[in-house]
């Protein structure tokens, strides 16, 4: 077998679903005959479209459904004896006007096979919406909203204005592992049912939007700045400032806001205090300034993720975990490389 197989790693691959579009992206199988490779992806083309080099016959797409990626796998390397054939017998020419494929014999009656194995006919589509004789077990379960959810995710999965997106991505992988078990597909997706889930958690946050108390309450807790907090909110520091003083109502979108803010100081919290537990050195250190800060964090792999936060954040940190541990506090000194 020359031809080489690049094969798809995660199990939804080849599924692809556009906002805004009424079905995923179609898939298929691509035999590129000039570089002798067989591959498999979803069209990221909105409509028919489609390169010159398979207009011309150059490269060749076999329609397929959307299948897993395991499934695919499988069928490139069942169908690869023939796609060698097909390689074999392509000749790419100059017609007068492009290069195009000119095949003999045998590469058309191996693509012809290949056509059978993948149970195309003149009558195949090219949105996958068919199964074409592929068991269920092959298949990724394409589920759409109104099958995917009940109407009771808040109760059950107990959302509230303060879910932090990350738990939100856990409830939708929840979810989703429960579609699973409703059917023969190994691996379920949904489009839309990430929004769905962020948009009852936002119909909370605007029903319940912080107090301007709460708002500065949380901005002193982190350890921001109010030009800080605005920066890190993408507002004007003027807006804030309304904000906190009840000039003007805190909107309901800062509330979930302020809770991933509060989940990523906490992380950070937590990992200075594992850091302690194999430090030789019980005192952790800080900065006096911003520019101390991002010069100590640059390159360091423990940092990864505090980039873009600041001096006054990061001494709010350690005093947290100086709290829970008894640690000592002290500045960098970064002529000496203490950071």
């Amino acid at each position: 077998m020359s031809v080489t197989i690049i094969d798809c790693t995660a199990a939804t691959e080849l599924y692809r679903h556009y906002d805004g579009q009424t079905e995923p992206q179609p898939a298929y199988i691509e035999l590129d005959t000039q570089n002798e490779t067989l591959s498999a992806t979803y069209n990221s083309e909105v409509g028919n479209a489609v390169p010159g080099t398979v207009y011309h016959g150059l490269d060749i797409r076999y329609p397929i459904p959307v299948l897993t990626a395991d499934a695919v796998n499988r069928v490139m390397r069942q169908i690869a004896p023939l796609a060698d054939l097909v390689i074999a017998g392509t000749e790419a020419v100059w017609d007068g006007n492009n290069t195009v494929a000119q095949w003999d014999d045998d590469a058309r009656a191996a693509d012809e096979e290949i056509e059978s194995i993948l149970g195309l006919s003149s009558g195949s589509n090219y949105r996958g919406e068919a199964d074409q004789g592929f068991p269920d077990s092959d298949l990724v379960g394409i589920w759409d909203i109104d099958g995917a959810v009940n109407g009771f995710e808040v109760e059950e999965h107990d959302i509230t204005a303060d879910t932090t997106d990350d738990r939100l991505d856990e409830i939708e992988r929840e979810i989703l592992a429960g579609l699973v078990d409703c059917g023969d597909s190994p691996v379920a997706v949904c489009h839309g049912l990430g929004a769905y889930l962020r948009g009852l958690r936002d119909d909370l946050a605007e029903d319940d939007p912080l107090t301007p108390a709460e708002l500065r309450t949380a901005r002193e807790y982190l350890g921001l700045t109010g030009d800080d907090m605005a920066n890190r909110l993408g507002v004007n520091p003027r807006t804030l400032r309304s904000w906190e003083q009840g000039r003007d109502p805190v909107p309901g979108r800062v509330r979930p806001e302020i809770a991933e803010l509060k989940a990523a100081t906490d992380a950070a919290v937590a990992k200075l205090v594992a850091g302690l537990e194999d430090a030789d050195d019980d005192t952790l250190i800080t900065y006096r300034d911003d520019d101390e800060y991002k010069a100590g964090v640059r390159g360091t792999s423990w940092s990864e993720g505090w980039h873009g936060w600041t001096a006054s954040w990061h001494r709010q940190v350690c005093a947290r975990a100086a709290a829970l541990t008894g640690a000592r506090i002290d500045y960098a000194d970064l002529d000496n490389n203490d950071a």
